[in-house]
């Protein structure tokens, strides 16, 4: 019994030994207040970069038109695309070519119209269900709302089938609601808000389609053929030109297309095209080996070029190319079934050429020179402003520490990083002087590996709905005040050159609208040894923006200017 009380008293006693020397030693090293938040700015460099040639196929959207602006100078844009037929070997009519001979009857197969379409980037949002895009809708979150004020809700005249966009639906002089009798003359009439247009909407030009001699491949055959065939923006379809398809005068129609023996189309560019050409090449080409397979048919008609000129004001056009069609109405003979003696009749038939599975792309021509402005930015060697464009454009380098002494007294501070920023604040004095219209986002990227830099991972576990992979650089509008900017969080990337010495590459940066997913950004070659690639988002983004640089001119905007910013934790020792 002693023992055990012995021991007991003992261990107890160690306990509270072991308790007391904890506390005494946790209170003579750690100081009274031992994590300090701090901030710290360091400054950057800046050197622009001018994109004069770059890689344009089977970019989407395409662009098509004359893009205006002021400081970078005008760009027009062409189209270069192959062309697929719907369905190879085709039979034009009820019978195949052999068939007529065998059968000795002549359907007479006869072109009646030809059309190029181009259907526009369009939008039918209904936030509020009524039947009405917001774009006409006089209120957007009310389904109640009356928009053409004929005293009847949008909900009601989606309901009863009368047109809301309209007070008079049958035009018989009565307001629909008062009308007890109001029939639709258009029930399946669709409306179509347009997207994607830039510059003056109902500006006229000409237009010109031509069908070109030159073959367009799928592979490179200086790369052995292991490698896809770049095409690039001075492609000059002029010289290739073949035969010519069109050339009209035209002003954009938004409306939608009527059609008398299928569904309407939706709003497109739709450009009349030479019918005798298209009876020659397509339909007295039946049973041809020219149509018999894609090899065949490629090497026979091979490319069109679309062209556009003589605008009475700027307009550039981003066009759903990957539903491009030439559409081929047609009529030809047939018999009357069980007629005695045997009567013909004519009936009519459409074949289409699409562009599925082809390959496109855009040639880009500046018209104008630059502004004095731009090259003032350019040969900078500190910037006042930061100057950045898609197309024919200009991408910017961004070189943190460009004093390695200070990037290796940064690399022996007592710092905790919690974060690292670029904020990109946009001039907005430059941008409304130049009339420019700001990208989404900026993309930015490693200029010597064109890895993204990636900042952040969701849990794809636990969240699936989200991207796992999240880039930064969208616009943002400040609550108070009228400040715009992009922020992008460099804090991985900078914890690795500082931890883990990695190597200080220079930054890219260029203006995008959207990423067509968060986990590959596709780059298009850029014909400059010190560019490499760009996004292919920028290529196609026709806009600009002027950001304020790291040595601004203007006392008031020194707060804005472009730097390092990086929140840390400091260690008191």
């Amino acid at each position: 019994m002693i023992k055990k009380c012995t021991l007991l008293f003992t261990l107890v006693l160690l306990i509270a030994s072991c308790d007391k020397k904890f506390n005494d030693i946790g209170a003579e090293v750690l100081p009274t207040n031992p994590f300090v938040g701090k901030k710290a700015y360091y400054p950057v460099g800046v050197k622009h970069a001018l994109v004069d040639v770059v890689q344009t196929n089977n970019t989407s959207p395409m662009q098509l038109g004359l893009r205006e602006d002021k400081l970078f100078g005008n760009t027009a844009t062409a189209i270069v695309s192959q062309l697929n037929l719907s369905q190879y070997a085709p039979s034009f009519g009820a019978l195949s070519a052999q068939s007529e001979i065998d059968t000795s009857f002549d359907e007479a197969e006869t072109v009646n119209d030809v059309w190029l379409e181009i259907p526009f980037f369009t939008n039918q949002t209904d936030a509020d269900g009524d039947g009405l895009i917001a774009i006409y809708d006089i209120d957007d979150t009310d389904p109640n709302s009356d928009s053409d004020g004929d005293g009847v809700s949008d909900i009601d005249e989606k309901n009863n089938g009368t047109d809301p966009t309209n007070p008079d639906t049958d035009g018989d002089g009565t307001p629909d609601g008062e009308d007890t009798e109001t029939v639709n003359p258009n029930p399946d009439k669709r409306l179509y808000d347009i997207d994607s247009l830039f510059g003056d909407r109902e500006a006229s030009f000409d237009i010109e389609i031509h069908k070109l001699n030159y073959f367009l491949r799928q592979l490179d055959p200086n790369q052995n053929f292991e490698q896809g065939q770049i095409y690039y923006s001075d492609f000059s379809a002029s010289i290739h030109q073949d035969q010519p398809l069109a050339n009209e005068n035209i002003t954009l129609d938004f409306n939608e297309i009527v059609k008398d023996s299928a569904d309407n189309l939706s709003p497109r560019i739709r450009v009349p095209l030479n019918k005798q050409i298209f009876q020659q090449l397509i339909l007295d080409k039946e049973g041809d080996s020219a149509l018999a397979s894609s090899e065949d048919w490629r090497d026979f008609f091979r490319s069109i070029s679309i062209e556009t000129s003589n605008f009475s004001s700027p307009l550039l056009m981003l066009l759903d190319t990957n539903s491009m069609v030439i559409r081929i109405d047609y009529t030809y003979k047939s018999e009357v079934a069980d007629s005695d003696p045997v009567e013909i009749e004519d009936k009519t038939d459409e074949f289409l050429i699409n562009t599925l599975g082809s390959i496109r792309f855009n040639t880009l021509t500046k018209t104008t020179t630059a502004a004095a402005a731009l090259n003032d930015i350019v040969s900078a060697t500190v910037p006042d402003q930061i100057a950045l464009s898609g197309g024919l454009g200009m991408v910017a380098d961004i070189q943190l520490f460009e004093d390695n002494d200070v990037l290796e007294d940064l690399k022996g501070r007592p710092w905790l990083l919690n974060e690292a920023n670029l904020t990109f604040h946009v001039d907005k004095q430059a941008v409304d002087v130049y009339g420019h219209t700001l990208p989404n986002r900026l993309y930015l990227y490693n200029a010597n590996t064109l890895a993204p830099i990636i900042d952040f991972a969701q849990d794809g576990v636990a969240t699936p709905s989200l991207a796992k992979i999240v880039y930064g650089g969208f616009l943002t509008n400040e609550e108070e005040g009228d400040k715009q900017y992009y922020k992008v969080r460099i804090t991985n990337y900078l914890k690795n050159i500082i931890s883990n010495d990695s190597i200080n590459a220079p930054l890219r940066v260029a203006l995008t609208n959207v990423l067509p997913n968060q986990t590959e950004v596709p780059m298009a070659k850029v014909n400059a040894a010190d560019v490499g690639k760009i996004p292919t988002g920028s290529v196609t983004t026709p806009k600009s923006g002027v950001f304020v640089g790291p040595n601004p001119s203007n006392p008031d905007l020194l707060d804005l200017k472009l730097q390092l910013e990086i929140f840390y934790t400091e260690i008191n020792q």
